[in-house]
């Protein structure tokens, strides 16, 4: 059996994340089977705009071929734009696709409604959600549904990370949709005792604006000898002036690396959800600043972000616990 699993649609490195653990976790439930990656729709990673970009651009995952397809993001909001071709083609084929740590987050009712009915008519395999409202908005629709989880949750399982030499003392300080915070630390460097001087944006402008000013923020590179290392999770931003703005920030083409920081962190502060999820995944607290449906991943899991200012702490048994749960029902769909 040959088995592609969708790994390049990298919005951020985030995307990464969730692709590459769920790579790995079907690589070991069927280590007999030829798995490989598959490249994903490019106007989803690069979303060129103009008609003659689009025309321009080879799409690859035309050309590639499987028992079985895997499908995984926040893309079901795609289904009919990025995606519909290539089902048609899969099922034209007698090949299946899956959909597994699939969101449908802020999806509208009509669009809910109509992605159902092509769903309806070119059935997937099976769809393993990673949040329940996407779970209870699609199992009418796809007859075998799961309420699963986030793969992103299974890094630490998934893949080979690196730790960091134990004199590097550092929390993670990770945000996209507002400007660095300043930090102050209450007594012990712990999660709970830091306080944050917010700043959304400047002069009222937009964030894609403002974030090329926030090299003007008061420069501070660690508190209480603990480096604040800034993790810029968007590889795609060409513009230094951002990337670097501000001491130890970091980016890199290798998610690896990214991995190996969350890991050694003693914690992570950010308004990105897979940060805090990666960070979990760990053993290590986590702060979430944001009110995004796609932190519905959190809740499937029992941890709540909306108490305790965004303080979330992990709980590894609860991991394992839905790892073993998804991987049953993958085997039981296969």
């Amino acid at each position: 059996m040959k088995i592609l699993v969708e790994n390049s649609t990298w919005n951020n490195i985030g995307d990464g994340f969730y692709q590459s653990a769920l790579f790995v976790l079907i690589r070991k439930l069927y280590p007999e089977a030829n798995v490989l990656m598959e490249e994903g729709p490019i106007f989803r990673a690069f979303r060129p705009k103009s008609d003659w970009q689009k025309k321009n651009a080879l799409h690859l995952m035309d050309y590639q071929s499987a028992d079985l397809h895997i499908f995984s993001g926040p893309m079901i909001r795609q289904i009919l734009t990025n995606y519909k071709d290539k089902i048609k083609q899969i099922k034209e084929r007698g090949e299946q696709y899956a959909l597994i740590s699939a969101s449908s987050a802020g999806i509208s009712d009509s669009l809910r409604i109509e992605t159902g009915e092509f769903f309806q008519k070119y059935q997937p395999l099976f769809l393993s959600s990673r949040d329940q409202e996407t779970y209870l908005k699609f199992k009418d629709y796809v007859k075998n549904s799961y309420n699963g989880i986030c793969t992103a949750f299974l890094v630490n399982k998934m893949l080979p990370v690196d730790q960091l030499d134990n004199n590097f003392k550092f929390f993670i300080s990770s945000f996209y949709r507002e400007l660095e915070p300043l930090y102050k630390i209450n007594g012990e460097v712990e999660i709970r005792n830091v306080e944050l001087d917010r700043k959304e944006t400047f002069f009222g402008l937009s964030h894609r604006f403002s974030r090329h000013l926030n090299r003007f923020r008061p420069v501070q590179e660690s508190v209480k000898g603990y480096k604040i290392v800034r993790v810029n999770q968007e590889v795609s931003t060409k513009f230094n002036h951002i990337n670097f703005a501000l001491p130890n920030s970091f980016l890199s083409f290798n998610l690896l690396s990214y991995l190996a920081l969350y890991k050694s962190a003693d914690f992570t502060v950010s308004d990105r959800v897979h940060s805090c999820a990666v960070s979990l995944a760990f053993g290590k607290p986590a702060r979430l600043f944001t009110n995004s449906p796609r932190a519905g991943i959190f809740n499937r899991l029992g941890f709540d972000h909306k108490k305790d200012n965004g303080i979330m702490y992990p709980n590894l048994e609860v991991i394992d616990t839905e790892e073993e749960k998804l991987s049953s029902f993958i085997k039981s769909s296969i």
